[in-house]
């Protein structure tokens, strides 16, 4: 009988040690999952106000370890009355908005919203507020599709 309750014993503090030694995976929140899905280099292929946009000029990193970003050939994006309100600069930082991952604010620029990704597809869309086709113009929502280069 005391040979079966020690082994009882030893048997429930097994479990207890084993048990209590698991962490829980800690699992990324909302906004490090949406850093994770913007994290590279994006082609922009088309613009909705603007269909005449040379394809594949354009492109805009985002850098997840370090939360920057950047834009090559921001020139010719200027060029074509895409960044009247200045949303995009050359290079800067961003952050997701904890409240709503759709909303990624550019510092310096402004705020863009993202419509829809799909990394695994290589697809990003994102909407933004600027002038065009003149900076007097009034705001209206543009929308540009990337491609993962």
């Amino acid at each position: 009988m005391k040979r079966n309750i020690k082994l009882l014993s030893f048997l429930a503090l097994s479990f207890v040690v084993l048990f209590s030694s698991c962490k829980k995976k800690n699992d990324p929140s909302p906004e490090q999952q949406r850093v994770d899905e913007l994290s590279a280099t994006w082609v922009i292929v088309s613009a909705s106000v603007n269909p005449d946009f040379p394809a594949g000029e354009v492109t805009i990193n985002f850098n997840g370890s370090n939360l920057t970003y950047s834009v090559t050939n921001l020139q010719l994006f200027e060029d074509n009355n895409l960044n009247h309100a200045g949303v995009f600069s050359g290079e800067g930082s961003f952050s997701v908005d904890p409240n709503n991952t759709n909303q990624v604010t550019l510092s310096p620029g402004g705020t863009i919203t993202i419509a829809s990704i799909n990394k695994e597809n290589g697809n990003l869309s994102i909407n933004y507020q600027s002038p065009y086709q003149k900076a007097t113009d009034d705001e209206q929502t543009i929308t540009l599709n990337l491609e993962l280069q």
